[in-house]
């Protein structure tokens, strides 16, 4: 594309989206992002009268306009060899005195805004679209496309994996999560032998649960870890990535297991063509029921921000996939009491989620999330330098050791001194001690007087003394009748 040609195609696609925008229009922004096949795109802006309906209007329009295309093409116009592609525009439009006024931004590869989440296969797409040296792939899409690359390279050969081994690469606190799963999806997808409607698609939510006869197995049984089985879905684990094989063949890769996890029991759940209903989008925190029966409100509204289904598809190209999806604005302000959705191709304007996103969603609300494991913060300690000399009261077996001189009284030991044998031992090599659980007050009441001293030190050695001697990190020095030989070093 020519320089004329771009400067032709934005005024032309600066032209449609003016022609999209209500009469008050003040200003307006056009956001527009893709990786691959991947494609979000949004309009936002102001009307003198302070109203957003017309915008909206605007934006919802825009799947079915030239604006679309004439980004695409830019974006193609935009490669270089050396740095592929933008992922992301954004265009100002402003209105002063009747002049329409404009100007654009776009964002290079490494700077892309995360308001959508492009899969490892879009990355792959990207890459293959928009080839570059390897040097000039930004950290976040060379992960994605790892993930891509380690999925195609997975042997489904290499299964079955066992299930034991799988559990022990999970993260501490997700132990569990494998079992979990089944435990959720026993209580969504439960077998024939539990009540049945007998219809198409059926019940999910906590409210209403049930699979007609057609489906023998029940949701547990279709998940499956680490061996696959004819029409379930299988967690399996390969090297750099968490995999979700399905029962077609396909493969999705995460970096984390509990991703693969949620895809895979999405997966469970549209094969159980399980309902999709007002209790389900609810759980989902797709949809809230707002209530007010002193003013006689009761409706359903969709969840809002940024990064909600409606934000992010409004005004978005639709997509190619057969689906199914759901329509997603007329559930917005819709009358409150339970519903049923009827799942169908993407509607031509306004919002909409695909089921398998539905149950994605719910899948992930309802895993439990392990509580990330505090790092442990280092003990205060000291390291006993060679020559340093060390005591203790009782048997070898301890791994508690003293400063020479430390008062009885704060070794923590009942009794008098005399009830223990008392053993000397010099540092040999240098040897970390740990501090924090030596007390500076007495542990047990001694009734001296005046106090003892606050002298002196406890180490807490993690290995037995008798080991520690054995290792030659310490020498026993103590000398007939339990006394000190030798010369006191420093610590």
């Amino acid at each position: 594309m020519t320089p004329e040609e771009e400067t032709a195609v934005l005024g032309e696609l600066v032209d449609e989206v003016v022609r999209l925008l209500p009469g008050d229009w003040e200003r307006a922004r056009l956001d527009y992002r893709a990786v691959g096949r991947h494609e979000a795109l949004q309009l936002s802006g102001s009307a003198s009268g302070g109203g957003h309906a017309g915008i909206a209007r605007a934006g919802r329009g825009l799947p079915a306009s030239g604006v679309p295309e004439r980004l695409r093409r830019l974006r193609e116009a935009s490669y270089n060899p050396d740095f592929g592609a933008w992922t992301a525009a954004t265009f100002h439009l402003w209105k002063e005195s009747g002049e329409v006024g404009w100007n654009v931004s776009s964002r290079e590869p490494d700077d892309f805004p995360w308001q959508d989440e492009p899969t490892p296969a879009d990355a792959a797409a990207e890459l293959a679209r928009f080839p570059r040296p390897d040097e000039q792939i930004p950290g976040w899409l060379r992960s994605l496309f790892d993930l891509h690359q380690a999925a195609e390279a997975f042997d489904p050969q290499t299964t079955p994996q066992r299930e034991s081994d799988l559990v022990r690469l999970l993260p501490t606190g997700a132990e569990q999560l494998f079992m979990r799963a089944r435990m959720k999806l026993a209580d969504l997808t439960p077998g024939p032998d539990r009540h049945s409607t007998g219809s198409d698609h059926r019940s999910t939510g906590p409210d209403q649960r049930n699979t007609g006869p057609d489906h023998r197995s029940t949701g547990p049984d279709r998940l499956r870890v680490g061996t696959p089985a004819d029409g379930c879905w299988t967690i399996a684990h390969t090297d750099g990535a968490w995999l979700a094989l399905g029962p077609d063949g396909t493969i999705a890769p995460f970096h984390e297991a509990r991703a693969a996890v949620v895809h895979a029991m999405a997966g469970v759940m549209a094969d159980a063509r399980m309902e999709i209903n007002s209790q389900v989008l609810r759980t989902a925190r797709l949809l809230d029921r707002r209530t007010r029966p002193r003013d006689g409100v009761d409706a359903w509204l969709l969840a809002s921000g940024d990064r909600s289904a409606q934000a992010r598809t409004s005004d978005s190209p639709r997509p190619s996939a057969p689906g199914p999806y759901i329509a997603l604005d007329p559930l917005h302000n819709r009358p409150g009491g339970h519903f049923v959705c009827v799942p169908g191709p993407p509607p031509e304007t306004g919002a909409f989620i695909s089921v398998h996103d539905v149950y994605r969603t719910l899948a992930d609300k309802l895993l439990p999330k392990p509580k990330p494991t505090a790092q442990a913060q280092e003990p205060p300690s000291e390291v006993l330098r060679p020559g340093a000399m060390v005591d203790a009261y009782g048997d070898p077996s301890s791994s508690f050791v003293y400063d020479v001189g430390t008062p009885f009284s704060r070794r923590g030991l009942w009794g008098e001194p005399q009830d223990y044998p008392y053993r000397v031992y010099r540092v040999e090599k240098p040897l970390r001690g740990y501090t924090g659980l030596f007390s500076m007050a007495p542990i047990f009441p001694t009734g001296e007087t005046p106090p003892p001293s606050d002298e002196g030190m406890g180490y807490y050695l993690v290995d037995s003394i008798a080991d520690l001697v054995a290792s030659g990190h310490l020498v026993e020095t103590t000398g007939p009748g339990n006394t000190l030989t030798g010369q006191e070093g420093q610590r």
